[in-house]
C-alpha cells in the first residue's frame, strides 16, 4: 500500500467530510456529527490550516486530522498557549493498518517543527498512550 500524507486542499473537503461521517457513524452514540465539526472548524479563527492533513492510501483519501489553537488558563489567570487535535479519523475499511498512528505521528512532528510546544487532545487514553511525550518532555 502506497501511503502519502499531505495538507488538505479545498477540493478534498467533500470526501474528507464523508470519510469523517463514515468513521464516526454510530460509533459512540447513534448517528454522528464529527463531519459537521470538520466543516465548521475550517471557518473558525483558531483553525490551523497548515496542520490540517489527509492520508492517502494508493491515491485515495482514507483519513484526516485537524488542529486548532487552544490554551490552558491557570488558577492565577496565566495563559499557556497550546494546540489541540481532533477529530482524527480513518475510514473503517482501513482500520487496524497503522494509518492513524502514521497520521498522528506525522502531524505531531510537523507541529514540533513549527514551534508548537504542547498538544491537548480529548479522547480515550488507550488511543493516545504512545504520544504522551512531545519533544522529550512528558506531557
Amino acid at each position: 500500500m502506497n501511503i502519502i500524507i499531505r495538507n488538505e486542499n479545498p477540493e478534498d473537503y467533500k470526501i474528507v467530510e464523508e470519510i469523517a461521517r463514515e468513521a464516526f457513524w454510530n460509533l459512540y452514540f447513534p448517528g454522528g456529527h464529527e463531519h459537521f465539526v470538520v466543516h465548521k472548524m475550517r471557518e473558525h479563527k483558531d483553525f490551523i490550516k497548515e496542520l490540517s492533513f489527509v492520508i492517502e492510501a494508493d491515491d485515495k483519501i482514507v483519513g484526516g486530522i485537524f488542529y486548532t489553537h487552544s490554551k490552558i488558563v491557570s488558577k492565577d489567570n496565566k495563559e499557556y498557549k497550546t494546540i489541540s487535535f481532533g477529530p482524527v479519523f480513518i475510514s473503517p475499511n482501513f482500520h487496524r493498518k497503522g494509518l492513524g498512528r502514521e497520521l498522528i505521528t506525522y502531524s505531531i512532528n510537523v507541529a514540533k517543527e513549527k514551534g508548537y510546544r504542547a498538544i491537548l487532545t480529548l479522547g480515550y487514553p488507550y488511543h493516545y498512550e504512545p504520544y504522551r511525550f512531545l519533544g522529550g518532555e512528558k506531557i
